[in-house]
């Protein structure tokens, strides 16, 4: 196995911009009307953090060898008269709308390459720099909602080294984008298929079909399934003992030819997707290091089961919880249990992300937490049934022989509001899994590779055979995680009584406060004396709630006892004189 901090020493690129090419575009239509339940998704949490990382989705596209500026000008102007997504702008309010364009003009940005030759090799380097381009905000006071950049060989009579695309989160989710990538492969390619073609399924059709009843009925039973899930949900999953914030972001990314060959071994014996067969190996290894033997954790949901939605371009994607329970049987059976699962959630992950994130405000004041929603999982791969069944040609020993090709690489990341999260990026030819930690003082670099490679060690063992829960431990070949004898286990949550503490400390100063892990049948018991601010148990949740997010294994009280003063023995309950005394919820 190797390891690395990127990929291999690249010719440097540097981009000079010339001046942009005008695309024209003519679309079939122009209109206006409010968001689907996937743009309010997106609208809701860019509303509160509008230069998040993921505001904008800058990709690169696929151009042939050969293909001018005018060939991608050409493709871009079909692309964006096809996909009215392409051509919608935004607007906010208690009632966000969109407005579709019925022509207009798109600025194709491009930039020369230095002197020299420039060939297919420098075609990904050359798109990276130009995504970077992207992924920063344009001059101006308006950031448009679509971007096409190419790179030029000045020595080459202009050909296009690379292209890349900049889409707003509103406009595109990852499923969109590859409906965007394959469709421009075929128009930049092939001049005979410019054509805008047969009217689609678009945002302002799919607006209209959610505000019918049936589909109104439908995202309401899926708002109760999540939430559902989030009375269970764990804060923090994979809580480490003596954790401290460093600010420190990572990804840590395993690219395993081994386990993409044993993962098309399980499928072929499993008939279930290779994403679910990587969800079952993490969820093995999750619950082995952690003792949980159900997990509760979240999934994002492309949402395009129906026919007319699978080559929809618009944001559909929204986030759902999926239960795993992590028995005692056998690795294909919880293969099979997860794909169920995952199933299952997904079905349930189209409704009203501003009323679920109402709903949650309520769900995390009555458990005394911060919903984390980690470790989150994402898989970007396509599925398919030759995926499944074409595992049969690799033996075992190739598998195994394989192992030694497995690359470990490591790379800071920006900040994300998930403390762990693995993201599936590549089954195809090698496994690639990225393992993301917000901050390497809570889940450091080691843990992250050690999660990463017991995958690996997993799939590869179940390659040979089906594994009994014995052999699954053996494979994952990890100690669980070690907790102080302390901890209690409070609601699903592993709770560091020390931290709850200080969150008392720092929450309810100048007040003396004493934490009784357990006291009188109730768990996270907290005495305090009475002050200006906190005069009643409920005034008392609410300054722990807000100061909750500093503490990462600490759950509020489960019960606020209100004392005038302190006793001269504050640590034995009996001798506290209360005033008052309840849990602070509702």
């Amino acid at each position: 196995m190797s390891t690395g901090t990127g990929p291999h020493r690249r010719r440097r690129v540097q981009l000079t911009p010339l001046p942009p090419v005008p695309v024209a575009f003519t679309g079939r239509r122009q209109g206006e009307g409010p968001l689907t339940l996937g743009q309010l998704n997106i609208f809701r949490w860019l509303d509160r953090t509008p230069d998040h990382f993921y505001a904008v989705l800058a990709v690169p596209l696929p151009v042939p060898d050969g293909a001018s500026v005018d060939d991608v000008a050409a493709a871009v102007a079909v692309l964006v008269a096809r996909h009215e997504a392409l051509r919608t702008s935004y607007s906010g309010g208690e009632r966000p709308r969109q407005r579709v364009a019925a022509s207009g003009v798109l600025a194709l940005e491009v930039f020369s390459l230095g002197a020299g030759r420039w060939g297919p090799r420098d075609g990904t380097a050359v798109a990276d720099a130009l995504v970077r381009v992207l992924r920063e905000p344009p001059p101006g006071p308006r950031r448009p909602e679509v971007r096409v950049a190419v790179a030029t060989a000045p020595d080459e009579g202009d050909r296009v080294v690379a292209c890349a695309a900049g889409f707003s989160h509103l406009a595109v989710d990852h499923g969109a984008i590859e409906v965007v990538r394959r469709e421009f492969a075929e128009l930049v390619g092939n001049p005979s298929l410019r054509q805008v073609g047969e009217p689609r399924h678009h945002p302002l059709d799919q607006a209209e079909l959610e505000a019918r009843s049936v589909e109104r009925r439908r995202a309401e039973a899926s708002l109760d399934y999540v939430l559902e899930q989030s009375w269970r949900i764990p804060r923090v999953l994979y809580a480490l003992p003596g954790g401290r914030a460093s600010g420190e972001s990572l990804a840590v990314e395993l690219s395993s030819v081994a386990a993409a060959m044993a993962v098309r071994r399980v499928a072929a014996r499993t008939r279930a997707s290779r994403s679910s067969i990587v969800l079952a190996a993490v969820c093995a290894v999750l619950a082995h290091r952690t003792g949980y033997r159900e997990l509760v954790l979240p999934l994002l949901s492309g949402n395009r089961f129906e026919r007319h939605l699978v080559n929809y371009v618009g944001s559909l994607a929204q986030g759902c919880i999926a239960t795993v329970e992590v028995g005692e049987g056998s690795f294909d059976a919880l293969v099979k249990h997860t794909w169920t699962a995952v199933l299952e959630a997904s079905r349930h992950a189209r409704y009203d992300a501003a009323r679920r994130a109402a709903e949650d405000a309520v769900i995390e004041r009555e458990r005394g937490l911060r919903f984390n929603y980690d470790p989150l999982f994402n898989s970007l791969v396509p599925e398919s049934w030759s995926g499944v069944t074409a595992g049969v040609g690799f033996r075992p020993e190739e598998v195994e022989a394989a192992l030694g090709r497995t690359e470990l690489r490591w790379r800071p990341v920006h900040r994300n509001g998930t403390p762990v999260r693995f993201g599936l990026n590549q089954v195809d030819g090698r496994l690639v899994l990225d393992l993301w930690s917000s901050d390497t003082g809570l889940v450091p670099r080691a843990d992250m590779e050690a999660l990463l490679t017991a995958v690996e060690r997993l799939l590869v063992a179940a390659s040979r055979a089906d594994l009994d829960a014995g052999r699954v431990r053996e494979a994952i070949a990890l100690e669980p995680i070690a907790r102080p004898p302390d901890w209690v286990l409070v609601d699903s949550c592993w709770v560091d009584p020390a931290e709850v503490r200080r969150l008392l400390d720092q929450a309810l100063a100048p007040a003396v406060t004493r934490l009784f892990p357990s006291l009188g049948g109730r768990p996270l018991v907290a005495h305090l004396t009475a002050t200006d601010a906190v005069r009643t148990p409920e005034e008392a949740h609410a300054r722990c709630m807000d100061a909750l997010a500093d503490h990462h294994t600490a759950l509020t009280p489960r019960h606020y006892v209100i004392c005038r003063t302190a006793p001269d023995d504050p640590d034995d309950p009996r001798a506290w004189t209360p005033l008052v005394s309840g849990s602070g919820r509702s």
